[in-house]
């Protein structure tokens, strides 16, 4: 598969989508799918990481696709971190984050500086309560 999503941790706090060089739609949505079924397993606040590879293609479709997933994000996933290098795939987020004002994205460079800042954003939630 393209897309591989999985816990992180057997803690579940973090879901973790890595994406090969290539996939298709029928893969994003699948992966998509998974995503939302692991979120709902729990009931309380949780991150998302996508690691993203060195993509030089993304099929077409990707803002209308991005924008929909965006808005059909299960609510307890409180915060997005994307891992990328690839020009390409920043500049596409880029423009479905201005359409949609989804402000809960961020970008880091690996995945332990993505847990982090999913670390960040639970742990001022859960003081805030």
């Amino acid at each position: 598969m393209g897309i591989a999503v999985m816990w992180d941790t057997e803690l579940k706090e973090i879901i973790c989508q890595n994406y090969e060089l290539e996939w298709d739609w029928d893969e994003y949505q699948a992966a998509f799918a998974k995503t939302c079924q692991l979120a709902h397993e729990v009931e309380y606040p949780i991150g998302l990481i996508a690691e993203v590879a060195d993509m030089k293609h993304i099929p077409p479709g990707a803002i209308i696709h991005g924008a929909r997933a965006i808005f059909s994000l299960p609510s307890n996933i409180v915060l997005s971190v994307v891992i990328t290098r690839s020009g390409l795939a920043k500049s596409i987020l880029n423009l479905i984050l201005q359409a949609t004002q989804f402000k809960n994205v961020i970008y880091a460079t690996n995945r332990d500086e993505a847990r982090i800042y999913i670390r960040t954003k639970l742990d001022r939630l859960y003081t805030e309560v």
